[in-house]
This record gives structure tokens, C-alpha cells and sequence, in this order.
């Protein structure tokens, strides 16, 4: 297919539509974190388990939302974590505070509907449309166990960070499981290049915050919490 057959007019409408149902108004008034992970990871597997106890730990302690890819896996751990969170605690909470989870899903002929824990579900038919509707909805992100999918999720959130397109305090923590290969392209692209323009800047990797540990990261979310509160438009209700 050439680019002469794209319709960029469809696709700038689509983008309008997603900027709409995400305004400016929703993203300042309800802290959200996003959790990425592969949707291979099967249900008594320790990483299902550690992000389904992350999340509900973080929807415990914190009034978030929490955000996924809509479908199996790592995301339906997540969603399945912050439910049970919200199911305990639905009649202390004020019905307008009540934290919700959200499925940003993309067509496949593999993942056909999202998972059963998602209050609110979006989906999408390019993954570039996808990606910027977390953009606009999330304030941190954890990153765990993934493929492909994951990475491109992890490298966009990294890069925006990198040219300061993110909040400074947006929290972007990644499994552990991901240090080698960063490590690698850390070596790669800046200690290997001492008689060459460094690709990146040394500083680049302390963008990423490397832990799989629940108390450690609630704590980091909490205090990326606060200083988004202090951020407020004090004439958002």
C-alpha cells in the first residue's frame, strides 16, 4: 500500500475523537497509572501474581486509576488487582472519587474482547493511536515482563521523557527483568563510543527507575501523587 492511499484526513479525525473523550479537564482531575506487560503470561504464573498484588496494593493506598492494554495476560492482572481493590473499599469511597480501571485495546484476531475487569474499554485500530491515548491519560507507568509490544510502550515513554514532553515527576519504573537489555544499549550507545558523538546522554538511563518491589514502587507512585495534587488547576472540581 502506497502512501497516496492513506487517508490522513480519517486518521487526523480519529486522533480529534480520541483527544475529546481524553480532554485536558479528565486528565487533571483523576490521577491514572498505566501498567504494561506481555498478554502470554498465564494466570499462576509469578509475574500474573505480582502485578495483580501491585495493583491492588496501589489502588489501596493511592485514589488511582489503573490503565492496560485491555487484554490478558500482565493486563488483566492489573485490572484484576485494582477491581478487588475497588470492590473492598466501594462503599467508603465517594461515588465520584471511586477509583475505575481502563482497557485501551487494539484489534487482533487473537484478542477479540477485553478482560472482565475493566470498568471502561477503548478500542483502537492502530497501535500509534493507541499508544497516544496513554500518553494523554496516565501520569507513571511499570513496566514488566514483555515482548515486542511492551518495548515499543517502554521506548516511547522513555523517549518522551527524554525530551521532556512528560511531567519531570512522571514515575517510569521498569521490571528489573528489562536491566540487561538497557544495559546493553547503554553500552552500546554511549561507554563504547569514547572516540565518538555519544548517541545518548549519560544521564538518560536515570530516567528509568529499575524495581519488583510493591512497598518501593507504591512509595514511588505516592510521592509522583503529591506533586501532581500540588500541580492542580485549583478551578478543576
Amino acid at each position: 500500500m502506497g502512501i497516496e492511499s492513506i487517508d490522513f484526513k480519517k486518521l487526523e479525525k480519529e486522533y480529534e475523537h480520541l483527544q475529546a473523550v481524553f480532554s485536558a479537564a479528565h486528565q487533571a482531575k483523576h490521577f491514572s497509572i498505566a501498567i504494561f506487560g506481555s498478554a502470554r503470561l498465564p494466570k499462576n504464573s509469578p509475574e500474573f501474581e505480582f502485578v495483580s498484588q501491585l495493583t491492588q496494593t496501589l489502588v489501596e493506598q493511592i485514589p488511582v486509576n489503573i490503565v492496560t492494554g485491555g487484554g490478558p495476560g500482565i493486563m488483566e492482572a492489573a485490572n484484576q488487582g485494582a477491581m478487588d481493590a475497588i470492590v473492598k473499599q466501594w462503599d467508603h469511597l465517594k461515588k465520584g472519587n471511586r477509583p475505575k480501571t481502563y482497557g485501551m485495546a487494539i484489534h487482533l484476531p487473537y484478542e477479540e474482547k477485553c478482560n472482565p475487569h475493566i470498568h471502561i474499554n477503548r478500542f483502537h485500530k492502530h497501535f500509534t493511536t493507541r499508544l497516544q491515548s496513554f500518553v494523554n491519560l496516565i501520569q507513571g507507568a511499570y513496566i514488566d515482563a514483555g515482548g515486542i509490544g511492551t518495548l515499543l510502550e517502554m521506548s516511547l515513554l522513555w523517549q518522551l521523557k527524554q525530551v521532556n514532553h512528560l511531567p519531570a515527576y512522571f514515575p517510569l519504573i521498569v521490571s528489573p527483568v528489562w536491566k540487561p537489555i538497557l544495559e546493553a544499549f547503554y553500552d552500546m550507545t554511549f561507554v563504547q563510543r569514547t572516540n565518538n558523538i555519544p548517541l545518548i546522554n549519560s544521564d538518560h538511563m536515570a530516567l528509568i527507575q529499575f524495581s519488583n518491589n510493591i512497598e518501593e514502587i507504591v512509595e514511588i507512585f505516592q510521592i509522583a501523587h503529591q506533586k501532581w495534587q500540588s500541580k492542580k488547576p485549583t478551578s478543576v472540581d
